[in-house]
């Protein structure tokens, strides 16, 4: 959804965040003071977005506490030192409470930091500062604290939605469109979720401040680019920030560096020494393995006082760059993230997706084949404008460039972007979803490719079965582990979809609408067995496997015990039946059809049943 402005006087020289608002549903809105001669913006940048976000994490703190029921006690302790601006409350798995306390300054967590104890005497442990702390019980009277002038922000709020709440809310919803938006609503990463990982990328970052000079540990991936769900993993690259400043020629003492020497790359080197630190001084850290071999050397731990787990890597910035890109396409129209996971939740229960790498499609190029389906012009025009066009009104501010002299340059301000490059079509999520199964159960995927810097197919250099054009690497397919089967299966999945979708007469059943493509196929199917007198069979299981003239109004009592395995001497009495069925050579039961073929399948089927 776009971030929408009011311009506020300010007499100061810079641009000055003043209130975070909250929501679940969309991870950061900000109103910031503007002088008054500036002309009012329509959408916040990547850049002022993560800045706020790291503001936040250096003046909040991560506290275990013994339950809910200590939230009084803690905001009256903490207001003892500093000015409370609000708490959330969470579970990990491990059903530990924790207490994410943000203060109204930075300064005021120090304040805070200060006040802490030191660490147990009878521990062999090596003492370190952290914005994770615990709460202990207090010895001896207890103090009494007054009321809180605030409650809790979120009771909880770490846990995600049950899938049988959510599917029963859907159910009743509306339209079909309402449904979309719901899923986007109870399944998107919240505001605390967001601010937890910002916390993390802090942690690291407090640890690893007296070894490297400016350093920064920013999160990237799902995490920051608005496509994220509840409990997605976290991708932290750790840079240095180097500002034209610090690397000024008027600045001649300049500090010696260590060169590391050896065969191997040096960042496989300083991962190793990292990971040293992740398990020895990093809290809440464990079960570090390094993966130094790959393309990208990452570290991947877990996190246990958030449930994260975690991806750690060195100056992968051109990640970051895609995460702004796809962040950026995210904020033009409130439309495209509640599609995006429309599509992504219908892929993963139809087995199109995988929590494992192999040659399955992943929700990256799920993202990118919904992007590159919005940017397509229709009548009344397109909803998303394509990269190149961002790319030919990028500015010399607008300049970046990645590892390995990678191009990562393109508009960065959406505000210079004209309002005639995107949100032209008016159609609803549910039309658009239609529109978008409709689309690429038309694809000629043999002879074209998905690229979202063009906005139009182009043709694949290679004969991969699905070739996803990297949109900031446009040498490599994002998409080259799919095998041709699965690719295959991709196909026929989005036609069906499209059927099922155009089916929909309004008539809501169990599994109308969006809640008929994300079930999962085992309850799908099981509902469909079961249904009386279905009409998305072209033959009923009655048909099949029972031969008596039932009342249409059958019980589905009578349904399951039809279906339960027969004893020993049925099954010898059916058999016997068959055997002098065939051999007088007829069947005085069998169904008739007006096609022979469908009539002799049966009849095979019937009797591989009975015998």
């Amino acid at each position: 959804m776009s971030v929408i402005f009011q311009t506020l006087v300010n007499t100061g020289k810079r641009h000055l965040y003043r209130k975070l608002l909250n929501s679940s549903r969309i991870p950061c809105k900000c109103l910031y003071a503007r002088k008054c001669t500036d002309v009012p913006k329509k959408f916040l940048s990547f850049d002022e977005v993560v800045a706020q976000r790291r503001a936040e994490a250096r003046q909040s703190i991560v506290v275990q506490v013994n339950s809910v029921a200590s939230f009084n006690e803690l905001y009256g302790y903490c207001s003892k030192y500093a000015t409370v601006n609000q708490i959330h409350h969470y579970k990990n798995s491990a059903g530990e409470h924790f207490m994410l306390i943000e203060f109204s300054s930075e300064d005021n967590m120090k304040e805070v930091l200060k006040s802490c104890g030191t660490h147990h005497k009878d521990l062999d442990v090596m003492p370190l500062k952290s914005p994770f702390l615990w709460f202990r019980a207090t010895v001896g009277k207890k103090d009494s604290f007054p009321t809180p002038s605030v409650s809790l922000a979120s009771i909880d709020g770490g846990s995600p939605v049950e899938d049988e709440k959510l599917l029963l809310d859907m159910s009743k919803c509306s339209t079909v469109s309402d449904q979309i938006q719901l899923l986007y609503d109870k399944t998107s990463l919240n505001d605390l979720g967001t601010r937890l990982r910002y916390m993390v990328a802090r942690q690291i970052e407090c640890v690893f401040d007296s070894l490297y000079s400016n350093i920064a540990v920013r999160p990237f991936g799902s995490s920051v680019n608005g496509f994220g769900k509840m409990g997605c993993d976290l991708d932290l690259v750790l840079t240095n920030v180097l500002t034209d400043e610090l690397c000024s020629p008027g600045r001649r003492l300049v500090f010696q560096d260590k060169k590391v020497e050896g065969g191997r790359s040096p960042w496989q080197r300083h991962l190793e020494s990292v990971g040293e630190l992740l398990e020895l001084r990093v809290a809440g850290a464990g079960r570090v393995a390094r993966i130094l071999h790959a393309r990208v050397p990452i570290l991947k731990f877990a996190h246990d006082f958030t449930d994260l787990d975690c991806d750690l890597c060195y100056n992968n910035m051109s990640g970051v760059y895609m995460s702004e890109m796809l962040w950026q396409f995210g904020a033009l129209d409130p439309r495209v993230r509640p599609l995006t996971f429309a599509v992504r939740r219908w892929a993963k229960s139809v087995g199109l997706t995988n929590p494992h790498p192999g040659r399955w499609i992943t929700n990256f190029s799920l993202t990118l084949m919904v992007l590159f389906f919005l940017q397509q012009k229709t009548a009344d025009g397109c909803i998303l404008p394509a990269l190149k066009d961002l790319v030919k009104r990028a500015e010399k501010e607008d300049i970046r460039i990645a590892e390995e002299n990678l191009n990562c340059t393109f508009l960065r301000d959406l505000n210079k972007l004209p309002s005639d490059c995107y949100s032209q079509n008016n159609a609803k999520l549910e039309t658009l979803l239609l529109q978008f199964f409709e689309f690429y159960a038309q694809f000629d995927f043999q002879d074209k490719a998905i690229s979202i810097n063009e906005g139009v197919p182009v043709r694949k250099p290679n004969a991969l079965p699905l070739y996803i054009v990297n949109p900031l690497e446009q040498a490599l397919n994002v998409s080259r582990n799919v095998s041709f089967e699965e690719c295959e299966r991709l196909k026929l999945e989005v036609r069906n979809a499209a059927w099922q979708l155009e089916g929909f007469d309004g008539n809501k059943e169990d599994d109308w609408g969006l809640l008929g493509l994300i079930e999962h196929k085992s309850t799908k199917g099981l509902k469909k067995l079961l249904r009386v007198g279905n009409s998305h069979r072209l033959v009923s299981v009655k048909d099949l496997f029972d031969n008596s003239n039932e009342p249409a109004t059958d019980t589905l009592k009578s349904k399951l015990q039809r279906l339960t395995p027969k004893s020993d001497k049925e099954v010898n009495k059916s058999v016997k039946e068959m055997q002098d069925m065939l051999t007088n050579g007829k069947d005085k039961n069998r169904i008739k059809f007006k096609n022979s073929q469908v009539e002799n399948q049966v009849h095979r089927i019937q009797r591989d049943k009975i015998v």
